[in-house]
């Protein structure tokens, strides 16, 4: 576009001499609505063409992460409006027995916060990295220099990780409504089981099944319970590191009668005090970065947050970790 026509204004600004005959104007573009655009002298005096298709390749890249910065500073702004909401801490709900192992915080009010920032962050970002892996996937299959062609396939590989990071934080933040139904414990848990141990590739997982007489089924969404539990379990056989140990799981009938309660037991590495506190926040792992860090225990407290339960979590560094999970029974 004839840059003079929109932008007059800027030329009053700027202490450079244009020659407003020639300025053109490029929209940066990002998920269809301009973002930015850049203002130059079209000196080219070859094909217009064949130039306009180059800059509409770079203008394209060029407004994705301008869009992706952007999005950046208004999740920061999002982040800032609910970090008092993070640090808020719900009450413990009815009486659990008491002991002296470390616990973690209820996390209800914390988990709401961080999946609204997460829906956010998630639909700002999905646009800008389609747009930059899709536009550098067409770039590296047009390149003929190999270097080039490397570095654009990484830009694709990259991209292409960042969006599955995304869909995670999608289906944190906006999980399916849950579909409760009277589902039997021990069919829960032999899911779980076989669950878990695709998840750790491990084929027989050592567990012991402790089912008391007079549980009934749970009123619960069986496919999210199920996938919570084996996290859980995930984690459990993970504890061990090498070496492959028990999991003692038991189920047993709250006084009230409706609820059940889960254990889950490991004997394995166990966590501290701060470790234990962040362990169902999104992304946190004691893991090294790039080393499968994930949603986890934050996907377990999200699921059966949904189902009306309720989790806890109670360890000590070299004495294992028990994971007791409540579940409506109705």
């Amino acid at each position: 576009m004839n840059a003079y026509d929109y932008i007059d204004w800027l030329f009053e600004q700027l202490d450079v001499d244009f020659d407003v005959e020639r300025t053109k104007l490029m929209p940066l573009l990002s998920g269809g609505k301009a973002v930015g655009a850049i203002a130059f002298e079209l000196n080219y005096p070859g094909d217009v063409e064949l130039f306009e298709e180059k800059f509409r390749t770079s203008a394209s890249i060029a407004g994705a992460v301008l869009g992706m910065a952007l999005a950046q500073q208004r999740q920061q702004h999002f982040a800032e409006r609910f970090a008092p909401l993070i640090c808020v801490r719900s009450g413990r709900g009815p009486s659990r027995p008491k002991d002296t192992q470390t616990r973690a915080a209820p996390a209800e009010n914390s988990l709401d916060a961080l999946a609204e920032i997460a829906a956010g962050a998630a639909h700002e970002l999905n646009n800008p990295l389609a747009v930059i892996s899709g536009r550098a996937q067409l770039l590296a299959e047009a390149e003929s220099d190999q270097e080039k062609k490397r570095i654009l396939e990484q830009i694709y590989e990259n991209a292409r990780e960042a969006s599955a990071i995304i869909e995670d934080l999608m289906s944190f933040a906006e999980p399916p409504e849950a579909r409760a139904a009277q589902t039997d414990v021990k069919q829960i848990l032999d899911e779980a089981i076989r669950l878990a141990s695709q998840k750790t590739n491990v084929e027989h997982i050592n567990v012991q099944i402790a089912v008391a007489e007079d549980v009934g089924n749970v009123f619960v969404d069986s496919a999210q319970i199920v996938s919570a539990i084996a996290n859980v379990i995930s984690n459990a056989v993970e504890s061990y590191g090498d070496e492959p140990g028990p999991i003692k799981i038991t189920a047993d009938a709250w006084e009230s009668g409706d609820s059940v309660k889960l254990q889950i037991k490991d004997a394995g590495c166990g966590m501290d005090a701060q470790t234990v506190q962040k362990a169902t926040q999104p992304f946190f792992s004691v893991k090294a970065a790039g080393r499968k860090r994930g949603m986890g225990l934050a996907y377990v407290v999200r699921f059966i947050q949904l189902n009306k339960g309720s989790l806890n979590i109670a360890s000590e560094p070299g004495r294992g970790t028990t994971v007791t999970v409540c579940l409506p029974s109705k």
